[in-house]
């Protein structure tokens, strides 16, 4: 059946409050309208917005904001009606550059990434579902002449944005159809709640202490030099060296240096990763893990992570990808927020300025909790129950022996390890390379592990088998992943549908709860007219910057929120939020 194109319909251009008001008065009341920002570039610190259209079949209003205020038409964009977007992330950061929190909005952009999660990588883009849903072609040609226009629209751009917000209204009325017969709206609507948490995150930015960063860059490289001096003082004895001393050997090539170890250790040296190199029985071994360690540092956080700091707001306002992995997960670039190591002194970089304080609030073991309740092992269930320190109790069940942080730690990392490799269906091959332990080692603790917890391994053999046979693995919530399966897959091509089966459910359930708190902590923020703003997300944390005299009452409304998320899909454990305030990110 050919998709029937969107009607014309009136068409409204205010360039005056009069004309805008009036408008206004028709559109009342309307169920759902759409909504789209043209602006002259895609900073919201920086360029600014020139029109705003708005509209249904009924009548399409677009706002010349070089002529007219917007305040007319604040209630409806801060009120229930709802507004239909595309990449609304976007328009709403955009709309806060004019003072406006904008509410209640549905985004076809993610609700097509959850309709099609796994199975389709073309193109997200207004044009592309236009066409594939309505039949209808968008001439994107007229987008870039906006920020050109110093004079009236022309018709082609009136036409333009009027054709964009009707896409993006029918686009929308063909995906609910598909939402509901997928048992996917509870997924949408979890995703679309969540987009003015993320505009406002990307809008309000962190603020990094750059003399401490450029501190902690430069000892890094110096270490990194040092390191460097080490490796070469031994390679030069097998390799031909300059005349300072630095060897002509390719540290980032594993080929070249499996060669030079080879030859300078007399025999052959099979691999160069991580746990090869920790038990090389040589100290350029121990030389090149700092090498590798400190050049990671300079490379993925130095200059170039300054220079995303913005010139006008002194702030970072890095990309989130709010459905960044196919489990659900989001995703940050420009820079990359959620890749600062845990406990590190780079993160005591991100600090509030003076008379503000950092909130951190994260999940205490979120993934495990969520595996307690898929799996329903009583004795699983039972230790959490309990409290306490989680990875030294399970420890204590598999190694029939009192553990704690401080005694036996090492069989504490190893349950650790366990714990956590679960949730990404983790074997035993890859046990064996995150502990350092032989491989037949690592069998022997993954099945003491499911001696003392029998059905998480039934739960995780179960979850696997289903989704493989059905062709999708689902969250708690019901978020589904499509599963690309060839008639006779075996072997590694198997083995990995396989992991991705078992870690999807626990990660997207994760990935639901943190989207489900941030909504609700910036309601919670903003109803109670807290001065505080959400600054950072990392798949079970949530950091916020606030007023020094209101952050302890930020800190338990994040608390709140996130124990609230998580309940929403977790009941047979408790929900554990660790929540802490201090000067810097503390966690």
């Amino acid at each position: 059946m050919t998709p029937t194109p969107p009607p014309r319909a009136p068409l409204t251009l205010a360039e005056n409050t009069d004309d805008l008001k009036h408008a206004m008065v028709r559109l009342a009341g309307r169920p759902l309208l759409a909504l789209d920002l043209e602006t002259t570039g895609l900073d919201p610190h920086s360029d600014q917005v020139v029109l705003v259209s708005v509209g249904d079949d009924s009548e399409q209003l677009l706002v010349d904001c070089r002529k007219v205020s917007l305040e007319p038409l604040v209630p409806l964009l801060q009120g229930p009606v709802v507004k239909v977007t595309h990449n609304g992330a976007f328009d709403l950061a955009m709309l806060r550059s004019l003072g406006v929190y904008t509410e209640n909005v549905l985004d076809t952009m993610l609700i097509e990434q959850v309709i099609q999660n796994g199975r389709a990588t073309g193109s997200r883009s207004l044009a592309a579902l236009s066409e594939c849903y309505l039949g209808v072609t968008l001439d994107k040609t007229e987008r870039l002449g906006f920020a050109r226009t110093f004079g009236d629209f022309s018709p082609a751009q009136l036409e333009y944005a009027r054709r964009d917000i009707l896409a993006t209204y029918h686009v929308l009325l063909e995906q609910v159809f598909r939402l509901s017969a997928a048992g996917l709206a509870d997924t949408a609507r979890v995703e679309c709640e969540a987009v003015p948490a993320f505009a406002d995150l990307h809008y309000d930015g962190v603020f990094l202490d750059k003399e401490a960063w450029s501190g902690l860059i430069d000892e890094a490289r110096e270490e990194r030099d040092r390191a460097r001096g080490e490796i070469d003082k031994h390679l030069k004895k097998v390799a031909s060296a300059d005349l300072f001393g630095r060897v002509d050997v390719n540290l980032g090539s594993d080929a070249e240096l499996k060669t030079v170890l080879s030859n300078l250790l007399k025999k052959r040296v099979q691999d160069v990763n991580k746990t090869a190199l920790r038990h090389m029985d040589h100290p350029v071994g121990e030389a090149l893990l700092k090498y590798r360690e400190m050049n990671k540092i300079v490379s993925a956080y130095g200059e170039t992570f300054l220079e995303t700091i913005h010139p006008k707001t002194g702030r970072i306002h890095a990309d989130f990808q709010q459905i960044g992995a196919p489990t659900g997960r989001v995703a940050c670039a420009r820079p990359n927020l959620q890749n600062i190591p845990r406990g590190s002194r780079f993160r005591r970089c991100f600090c509030a300025p003076r008379g503000r304080r950092m909130v951190t609030a994260d999940y205490s073991g979120c993934e495990l909790r969520i595996l307690a309740e898929m799996s329903e092992d009583p004795a699983f269930i039972n230790t959490f129950q309990r409290g306490g320190d989680l990875h030294a109790i399970v420890a204590s069940e598999i190694f029939s022996t009192p553990v704690a942080k401080d005694r036996n730690p090492e069989l504490r990392d190893r349950a650790k390890a366990i714990n956590f490799g679960l949730a990404y269906g983790m074997g035993p091959g890859g046990l064996a390379t995150v502990t350092g332990v032989s491989l037949s080692e690592a069998e022997r603790l993954l099945k003491r592990y499911f001696q003392a917890y029998p059905q998480v391994k039934q739960y995780l053999d179960r979850s696997a088998r289903t989704a493989v046979e059905r062709g999708f693995a689902e969250t708690l919530g019901g978020r589904k992943l499509f599963l690309q399966i060839g008639e006779r897959m075996e072997g590694p091509d198997l083995a990995a549908v396989t992991r991705v089966a078992k870690n999807m459910p626990i990660q997207g359930t994760n990935a639901d709860m943190l989207k489900v708190a941030m909504a609700g902590v910036r309601r919670r923020l903003l109803d109670g007219g807290m001065d505080a703003r959400m600054v950072n997300c990392v798949h079970d944390e949530i950091l916020i910057e606030a007023e020094e005299g209101e952050a302890w009452d930020a800190a338990e409304v994040v608390r709140e929120e996130m124990v609230k998320a998580g309940e929403r899909y977790v009941k047979k454990v408790p929900i554990v939020v660790d929540v802490s305030v201090g000067d810097s990110w503390l966690k």
